[in-house]
């Protein structure tokens, strides 16, 4: 072969192809280690169900006076049960001892696991301070706020002790705020009203300056109450003890209601999920129907899937980067804590514009491929209401045993829904409703458009159905990018996929998606105005 039959036998758009090809494998590495990354990081957080769990508990020792009301006394066992205080007493020592577990693992990572104030002090002489162990302060700052959030737990699990006359516990718990051997770095603003519990229940009993204004700036709820009443009964206020008990009888009726919403009604939902479940599989089988719809015939290359997902993932990243700093600057807020509003704003215009940018990219790819709308179809007319509705249902049992199974395998996950700390901070509605577009509106259109009206189909191209839907569920989950919610979501994105797959519209699996968020929202809304 001469030299130029040679050259005229490379394709340049051949060999162009392959360069793109190995630059989208690259960066779809680059993705996955994002994933894998914050994976990893989100085993330090405590996951916002804890926090979602606490609520409930606190929301049942505000209701616990009304066990002993005739007129709410059936509702209340049903609700409570006849041990309230023990089962409280467990669920905050279990996630205190979490806590602490992840924040002496979060210690060790950040060179603050054994180090004291008294030693800092002789590791300063000694070596200097040019010489000290760094602290990397991403790292140190996770740790002062699992530090606080602990020390919140310990205050509270405190006064469990001393309302059942475990004083000897309670002090203990208190004692672990106050500690002198605590570094400096890891002090919280907890430790002014640990004293001063500290003095009201112990031996002899003490009363220090601003007691009051302290119990009231960091304790809520029935927390609160206790503490003020000790407080009350040491200064013997019977005109304010018995107008605290007034308001509290009015306070545990409102916490009996908020149980019944939150509670009853999600278990009267799975029970009937339950049984629609059951009766469908009974169904499916005696008349030999798949559990599964049929594969789609997709137009377009699975690369061009590539294409898309790995673009989205990262121009969201930096999107999730920029979009709020912009918001800061063009606003001239500077470094300041956003308030709920800012917050709710920089979260609906980063969604969106994450969205947005997905939407390019698919319109982008789409374009090519006559034919795309067969995949991603939606019609107005049709049983899609029914599909929505029932699968709602139907996931309510599979997510709860998905998230009992997720505690069971990797019971120190951590991690969750950052739009679940806003939402219990927010109490405008303004924010509220902000949160409420994001949630009940934007992610169910654009997530379902992205990964069961795009990815399921082109998955069920190269896969068995069976398995294209749960590739596609497991995607969805690591999209969340936190370990607490992957088994749940997966299984919920699970749920999504076979009604997509039966029903062949978009708009079913949107309103599956919708009601769950929009019901986990109520149900934040309810936990979050009762504290």
């Amino acid at each position: 072969m001469s030299p130029s039959e040679a050259t005229a036998s490379v394709d340049p758009f051949s060999a162009w192809l392959s360069v793109r090809r190995g630059i989208l494998n690259l960066l779809s590495l680059l993705a996955l280690l994002i994933v894998g990354l914050s994976l990893s990081s989100s085993w330090f957080q405590p996951p916002p169900q804890t926090q979602l769990d606490l609520l409930q508990t606190h929301l049942a020792l505000q209701a616990a006076r009304t066990l002993d009301d005739p007129r709410y006394q059936d509702l209340a066992q049903a609700l409570l049960g006849r041990n309230v205080f023990e089962l409280a007493n467990n669920r905050y020592r279990q996630v205190a001892d979490n806590y602490a577990e992840r924040l002496k693992r979060l210690k060790r990572v950040a060179r603050l696991e054994t180090v004291g104030e008294p030693e800092l002090a002789r590791m300063s002489d000694e070596v200097g301070p040019a010489q000290a162990p760094a602290v990397d302060p991403v790292l140190l700052a996770s740790a002062q706020d699992l530090q606080a959030e602990l020390d919140a737990l310990r205050l509270r699990l405190g006064l469990l002790y001393a309302y059942q006359k475990d004083l000897e516990a309670a002090q203990q718990q208190w004692q672990q705020i106050v500690d002198p051997e605590r570094p400096l770095e890891l002090e919280s603003g907890q430790k002014g009203v640990a004293q001063v519990l500290q003095g009201l229940w112990g031996t002899p009993r003490r009363i220090l300056p601003e007691a009051e204004v302290q119990i009231r700036n960091h304790l809520d709820g029935w927390f609160e109450a206790v503490a003020l009443q000790q407080l009350y009964r040491l200064q013997q206020r019977s005109d304010s003890l018995n107008a605290l008990n007034q308001e509290q009888e009015k306070l545990a009726l409102a916490a009996l209601f908020r149980l019944t919403v939150v509670g009853g009604i999600p278990v009267l939902g799975a029970l009937l999920g339950l049984i629609l479940l059951l009766g469908w599989l009974g169904w499916s089988f005696w008349r030999q129907r798949p559990l599964v719809g049929p594969p789609w015939e997709v137009p377009w290359p699975g690369i061009g899937a590539q294409a898309v997902l790995t673009g989205w993932f990262l121009g969201f990243i930096l999107l999730n980067a920029l979009v709020p700093r912009l918001y800061t600057v063009l606003l001239g807020l500077g470094a300041q804590r956003l308030s709920p509003w800012h917050q709710a704003v920089t979260l609906f215009l980063t969604y969106n514009a994450g969205a947005l940018l997905g939407a390019a990219l698919l319109y982008r790819l789409l374009r090519l491929y006559p034919g795309w709308q067969k995949a991603l179809q939606v019609r107005l007319w049709g049983p899609w209401p029914l599909w929505g509705l029932c699968g709602y249902w139907v996931a309510l049992p599979l997510v709860v045993l998905a998230a009992a199974l997720s505690q069971l395998l990797l019971p120190q996950a951590g991690g969750g829904n950052p739009i679940l700390p806003l939402l219990l901070d927010s109490h405008g509605w303004g924010a509220r409703l902000l949160f409420l577009a994001v949630v009940s509106v934007c992610a169910p259109v654009f997530e379902e458009v992205l990964f069961r009206g795009f990815w399921l189909p082109t998955l069920s191209r190269y896969l068995p159905m069976g398995a294209a839907i749960l590739l596609s569920a497991f995607t969805f989950a690591l999209a969340h990018l936190n370990l607490s919610d992957l088994l749940p979501l997966t299984m919920l994105g699970v749920v999504l996929g076979v009604v997509y797959s039966h029903s062949r519209n978009l708009l079913a699996p949107i309103l599956l998606h919708s009601l769950w968020n929009t019901g986990s929202l109520v149900t934040l809304l309810v936990l979050g105005d009762a504290s």
